[in-house]
């Protein structure tokens, strides 16, 4: 699906087609308008034109699609209570594009690999600290530790399956995952909501773009 609306059109820039998948149950058409918003600034600020066909995870969702990179986006659902659609888990294993989950798709980017999601025990709402671990992809020119803001219920548990699958390259004070990098494949999550954190959610985005 897809609203002209909502694409950034610019002659002088490379156009890159991105899939933009929303998650969430509530106000979809509110919540997405930051994701766009977002999307838009930081490719404009990198001379990269995106031109954005949107989805839904409950909508048909194609792996070999003709697009370059994916963003999924965060959602009220809980993924530990198994509201992570089939059809989304099946396209987060089969996909090879560039992907960046972020909060409920950075949660079902590591349970579509097998990893354990599981409620923390306390609502995380606002700024929290995150610690790189891995200075490069996602963190490139990033300080050792920053504040990004959360919204969540839920954590990827650092089991065994999480750890064959990922690498953790950020992680919060109690050594929480904040971020994973698939050992093989450009698939990335971050467990906090860079569409809502300022200049350093704007810089994220820029190193995601430049994977593609």
């Amino acid at each position: 699906m897809e609203n002209p609306r909502l694409i950034l059109y610019n002659r002088n820039m490379i156009k890159k087609k991105l899939l933009l998948v929303n998650c969430y149950r509530e106000e979809r058409d509110v919540k997405i308008e930051g994701y766009v918003t977002w999307l838009n600034a930081a490719a404009a600020s990198g001379g990269v034109g995106l031109n954005m066909e949107l989805s839904t995870d409950d909508g048909p969702l194609d792996a070999a699609g003709d697009f370059a990179a994916v963003v999924v986006t965060g959602s009220q659902k809980m993924a530990g209570d198994n509201e992570i659609g089939a059809g989304l888990l099946e396209f987060l294993k089969g996909n090879r594009r560039p992907l960046l989950g972020i909060c409920f798709g950075h949660q079902a980017l590591a349970a579509a690999f097998g990893a354990l999601v599981r409620r923390d025990g306390r609502k995380h709402l606002g700024e929290e600290e995150v610690l790189v671990k891995k200075a490069s992809g996602l963190f490139a020119g990033f300080p050792p530790a920053f504040k990004m803001r959360q919204s969540h219920e839920e954590i990827v548990v650092r089991d065994a399956a999480l750890e064959k699958n990922f690498l953790v390259t950020a992680q919060n004070a109690s050594g929480r995952v904040e971020a994973i990098a698939h050992r093989d494949l450009p698939l990335y999550g971050v467990q906090f909501h860079p569409e809502k954190s300022g200049e350093l959610g704007a810089k994220l985005l820029g190193n995601f773009l430049k994977m593609i």
